[in-house]
């Protein structure tokens, strides 16, 4: 799991928690210590719209899901994914207090 600056936001970047480390506070403790790093307010992280699990794990930690509107535009902005990507993907927000 890591961060990426992209213009005026952060990107949470490949974020996995090996199968054995899951529902042990692995996701808690990296997203608790990106967060202190991120060098901006916003930190944004797309996932699949059928990655259930993610989601939930992001919005606990106080993500939450944009609009489609705002996702397609999210997506197309600060990515450089396929339109099928986009078409699959969701985006989870956090406005940050650093």
């Amino acid at each position: 799991m890591g961060i990426q600056q992209v213009n005026d936001v952060t990107l949470i970047r490949h974020a996995y928690v090996a199968p054995n480390r899951q529902r042990k506070g692995t996701s808690t403790k990296l997203l608790t210590h990106l967060l202190s790093i991120a060098p901006t307010t916003t930190v944004l992280v797309g996932t699949w719209q059928a990655a259930h699990w993610a989601i939930r794990v992001y919005e606990k930690h106080g993500f939450r899901l944009v609009s489609n509107r705002e996702k397609d535009m999210l997506l197309r902005k600060y990515w450089h994914i396929p339109e099928r990507q986009i078409e699959t993907s969701v985006v989870l927000k956090l406005e940050t207090k650093n």
